[in-house]
């Protein structure tokens, strides 16, 4: 009686093992396919014990001698034919022969280690398998044609008429006379991962998963190498021990040349072994996901085309973040993908490309999932693409999971019957309309057949990675209408641009001239048409030079920053006084505001400004050149910071609103800054700048404080450890004793102030003391960057300014 497994089985793949040592190199290969493997010798375990794991799948394995000396294997292919799919390898196709009543008896050859080339049905086993494949024989036994029960058919066959495969008619059960698992043996891990892709005990029920094996359409394995992708050149070398027909010229030759894979083959290949690896891994089963997903665990999407679209008349652009690439190698390792996402979608990109393969692209699931949290909150967010070598169902799941709202599919690596439309499918039923690239007509036809509604045409071939410009254009006329066509690869300017879209292109992607480029949000802004105002010191590179010092930054007008305004009319009259900077306290204080107070003050600086205001970029802090970055001194990054502030606010034509926090928890102060705005923040506590300033989603600025007794050399001590995190540096009397610091109206010694600035070359900010009476002797002595006031403004009630003396203390401080 047939055993009866669950509807959803273990996901376990039970191996017989017939005390034969090929059994691991079968076992290999399915793991190397993704099966999850257990062996068992043919004498460890009953068929009661066998249902009990509730396999998926069973294998049968080679080994020795008879069917009769197999031992439970007769009663396996019994018991569990019509219940789950069955493979038998040699003698496991022999036990399938005998199970049913035919016999099996000597093939009337000696075969053990040779080859033989075999013809097949193209059904089952041998789907998308070429026809005269070499197979290698290790047993001189074979079941008897004469005696071939009723209910088996021959799949295939020996030139010499020996039967190489039996298929059951009815149940989901075949086996082959030789071992697919062998280097020699052509095209076999194609044969095993056909077997892996079958659900179901019976042909007509039977449910097909794809699995990838690593061998493109038409390529032939004795083209490549052997059953795993990496063996001997078969095409003439197993012809010298092929039980097949061969000339003294083919056995003669020996001037034997190995195709060599490409780099996309060589990638694709690596990517199978990639998932295979992860969803054997605890917790990471494509069941696992599918749970998530249906726990509602992913992040919600964005209609892909309908993103696209919404940039017309303007090209979408769709903007790449990639460390390195094959032919490139690195292209900037140093890469943070959330915040090149967020830098993406403020500039105006439709849609962000994350590359996600390790390797070569030095990428990662994790980028892409990071960088849809980091554009989760903007308006008119843009699509996520996870750009990969898609080669599995998994991978399109593992993309919805983590946030992609479409995934690459690309046309060059999908070419087995049924798998592109396979994964097409999959994709639009987890809601996502997937990209489809296309690198020549060929597979532009294949894309149009298959009904994709998003193609994209790679100027590069993924073959040998040179780029052809013109192509997209040249493809352009087979697109059918209503599918929105884009040019991958090679874009440098918008005269590219411009070009495509007037072959009917909707939009382009940019990688490795966007990743290089100096200015990523002009660059963008420029490919999609957009004017992007520049200035003489429009800081356009990030990249600062170290050649100002403190000193001469300071014969310039020095910043003025009026702190813990609370109310819109204080702040307008701050605004139109020529203040630089607007200071929200949020720390605990008189003049401490909320977060709705915040929005409103800083709404209403804006809309004085909204004509006015020239860039929509977020002020972040300035990358130093690579040869100085890490042995920087104090001196050369709070110069270099401070260059970059004065050309940001220059370009700004708006004062910049700096949020004052002390001791606060990151989480509290990033969750304040994306409510309102604010540009920068001011750490007034005893915070560890190095610690607290990388987790913070706004530049710092850092309050020292001075206490009686400090030196200049100990106050430059301080200021340097802010070196590399820092935006920049201000000095407010201190007192000891005191936790909440500042806002004590009392000055420090200003003697301390003008050492740091003059003598240790460091720019710095001076507050405490300061009233429109003293600022220009303060700027004149101090040298000062910058000057901080709060009650030195104010009227007779805390947290009110008095609106002469703000026009006062800005006029007097720009003069001095």
């Amino acid at each position: 009686m047939a055993a009866t497994i669950a509807a959803s089985t273990s996901g376990k793949t039970i191996m017989i093992d017939n005390y034969d040592s090929f059994t691991w190199n079968v076992y290999g290969v399915l793991v190397q396919l993704g099966a999850d493997v257990e062996v068992f010798r043919n004498d460890s375990i009953d068929i009661a014990g066998l249902r009990a794991l509730n396999p998926k799948n069973i294998v049968i394995s080679p080994g020795p001698g008879h069917p009769r000396d197999a031992g439970i294997s007769l009663s396996v292919v019994r018991e569990f034919g019509g219940v789950v799919p069955i493979l038998g390898v040699c003698l496991g196709e022999q036990c399938m022969f005998e199970a049913y009543g035919g016999t099996v008896a000597y093939a009337g050859e000696i075969v053990h280690g040779k080859t033989s080339p075999i013809s097949h049905d193209g059904k089952g086993l041998y789907k998308g398998v070429s026809q005269g494949i070499e197979a290698t024989r290790y047993h001189s036994l074979a079941g008897d044609r004469a005696t071939l029960p009723n209910c088996l058919e021959i799949t295939s066959t020996t030139p010499s008429g020996v039967i190489m495969g039996v298929r059951h008619k009815t149940f989901v059960m075949e086996g082959v006379q030789y071992h697919p698992e062998s280097i020699a043996s052509e095209e076999g891990i194609r044969l095993l991962a056909n077997f892996l892709s079958w659900e179901g005990g019976h042909w007509d029920s039977m449910i097909e998963r794809p699995i990838y094996a690593p061998t493109p359409k038409g390529q032939r394995k004795r083209e490549t190498g052997g059953a795993v992708g990496s063996g001997i050149p078969i095409s003439k070398i197993s012809k010298l021990n092929s039980t097949g027909t061969t000339t003294n010229s083919t056995l003669m030759d020996t001037n034997i040349s190995v195709k060599k894979s490409s780099i996309l083959e060589t990638i694709k290949d690596r990517r199978i072994q990639d998932v295979n690896q992860i969803r054997n891994q605890p917790g990471f089963a494509l069941t696992d996901l599918q749970d998530s997903l249906a726990l509602g665990l992913a992040p919600a999407q964005i209609d892909f085309g309908a993103r696209l679209r919404f940039a017309q008349p303007n090209v979408a652009v769709l903007a790449e973040i990639k460390r390195a690439s094959p032919s490139k190698g690195p292209i900037d390792m140093s890469t943070h993908a959330p915040s090149q996402a967020v830098l993406y979608a403020t500039s105006g990109a439709a849609a962000i490309s994350v590359l996600t393969e390790p390797v070569w692209f030095k990428g990662a699931l994790e980028d892409m999932r990071l960088a849809r949290l980091a554009v989760d909150k903007i308006a008119n967010r843009p699509a996520i693409l996870r750009k990969d070598f898609v080669v599995d169902e998994y991978q399109v799941y593992e993309a919805r999971l983590a946030g992609a709202d479409t995934v690459l599919l690309i046309v060059a690596i999908l070419l087995e019957d049924g798998v592109l439309r396979h994964l097409i499918n999959v994709s639009r039923s987890l809601g996502m309309e997937p990209l489809v690239e296309v690198a020549n007509a060929d597979e532009m036809k294949i894309a149009v057949d298959v009904g994709a509604k998003i193609i994209g045409v790679n100027n590069r071939d993924l073959h040998t990675f040179t780029v052809d410009m013109s192509r997209t254009s040249n493809l352009a006329s087979m697109v059918p209408e209503g599918t929105i066509l884009i040019a991958l690869s090679g874009i440098t300017g918008r005269s590219d641009v411009e070009k495509y879209i007037s072959a009917g292109a909707v939009g382009v992607l940019v990688g490795e001239h966007l990743m290089k480029s100096a200015d990523k949000h002009a660059f963008i802004r420029d490919l999609i048409g957009l004017p992007t105002p520049m200035d003489v010191s429009s800081p356009s590179n990030n990249t600062v030079t170290l050649v100002e010092s403190a000193a001469t930054a300071a014969i310039s007008p020095p910043f003025v920053k009026i702190c813990a305004i609370t109310n819109e009319s204080d702040a307008l009259v701050a605004a139109k006084s020529g203040a630089d900077f607007i200071g929200l306290i949020f720390a605990k204080s008189p003049r401490q505001v909320t977060t709705e107070q915040a929005k409103r003050i800083i709404e209403a600086v804006r809309q004085l400004h909204q004509d006015q205001e020239t860039t929509s970029k977020k002020l972040t802090l300035p990358s130093l050149p690579t040869t100085t970055a890490t042995n920087v001194t104090a001196k050369e990054w709070y110069t270099a910071t401070h260059n970059h502030l004065k050309a940001f606010s220059h370009e700004s034509k708006r004062p910049l609103f700096v949020g004052v926090f002390s001791n606060t928890l990151f989480e509290e102060i990033n969750q304040i800054v994306r409510e309102t705005g604010l540009d920068i923040v001011q750490l007034h506590g005893d915070e560890d700048p190095k610690l607290v300033a990388p987790l913070i989603c706004a530049p710092i600025i850092k309050a020292f404080h001075v206490h009686a007794g400090d030196t200049a050399s100990d106050v430059a001590a301080r200021i340097g450890h802010g070196r590399g995190v820092l935006l920049g540096a201000l000095l407010d009397t201190g007192v000891k004793g005191v936790q909440q610091q500042g806002g004590s109206g009392v000055a420090f010694d200003w003697e301390i102030a003008r050492a740091v600035g003059r003598e240790h070359g460091i720019p710095i900010w001076v507050a405490g003391g300061l009233d429109a009476g003293n600022v220009r002797t303060a700027v004149g002595q101090i040298g000062a960057a910058g000057v901080d006031v709060a009650s030195g403004v104010e009227g007779s009630v805390k947290g009110k300014k008095d609106h002469g003396k703000v026009e006062l203390f800005v006029l007097q401080a720009k003069q001095g």
